[in-house]
């Protein structure tokens, strides 16, 4: 069959596919929410790597399993390629995460976003200076997501974690973080923002709540990567109900 003739607007992915590395080792929340902001026309291409306990094995054996997928991913087509895992991404050095997105986009030739860049880039275009963080995991990994968030250019004012370990992150009520969403924005007051890392556990509905409710900023891994994977691929469309960066930017 001559695949020539067949033009694009009949692909499923007529407007834009999407690559993205999915750190975990299954990936369940992402795909759900990525579906329900995306535009008709982009679709995701997906693989997932070895993360399960966040140790530097899983981490450097899942690196490698994300260069050869985005490889991959390029001699299918895709138009952009969006790497997950903030630990995976800042693993091979202190270097800006511009620097890294640049190095990568000349490795692979099609514009390329990080979920550590796409959440720098997100916190930065919404002026999120103060902020407060819910993250799935227990306590123990509230100082790697507090020190992500300086990184990024934030002031911490409280981290709290649901409790959850990654293999789990699907079992996390729908409701959880918007829940603890509130408690925390109710507590700190002058919070300007709120930020739920990690795009595998359920956030994006918090979003616009939270948005209405305490008119802050509310910036989610999940949200982050759609956000500027559909930009970086050509997709402008602005997007209602999941918040002010999707709806404006």
């Amino acid at each position: 069959m001559d695949q020539a003739k067949f033009p694009r607007a009949r692909m499923l992915g007529h407007r834009a596919r999407i690559g993205y590395t999915s750190p975990p080792l299954t990936a369940e929340i992402f795909p759900y929410e990525f579906y329900k902001v995306a535009p008709a026309g982009v679709t995701l291409v997906i693989t997932t790597l070895a993360v399960s306990e966040l140790n530097k094995a899983e981490i450097d054996q899942s690196y490698a399993m994300s260069m050869k997928a985005a490889h991959a991913m390029v001699e299918a087509g895709v138009d952009a390629v969006v790497f997950g895992g903030v630990p995976i991404n800042l693993s091979r050095g202190e270097q800006d995460t511009r620097t890294i997105v640049a190095e990568l986009e000349a490795e692979l030739k099609v514009p390329v976003s990080t979920s550590a860049s796409a959440q720098e880039k997100a916190i930065r275009t919404l002026s999120c200076r103060k902020v407060v963080i819910a993250h799935g995991y227990d306590d123990s990994q509230s100082a790697r997501q507090s020190g992500y968030a300086k990184k990024f250019g934030c002031e911490v004012l409280a981290v709290a974690g649901w409790g959850a370990t990654l293999p789990n992150f699907g079992r996390v009520p729908r409701d959880a973080a918007l829940e603890m969403g509130r408690q925390l924005l109710r507590t700190h007051r002058d919070a300007d923002a709120i930020l739920f890392p990690s795009p595998h556990w359920p956030t994006i509905e918090a979003i616009e709540p939270l948005e209405r409710e305490f008119g802050v900023n509310v910036v989610t891994a999940s949200q982050a990567a759609i956000w500027d994977g559909l930009r970086i691929a050509g997709v402008g469309d602005p997007i209602a109900a999941y918040g002010r960066l999707l709806r404006e930017f």
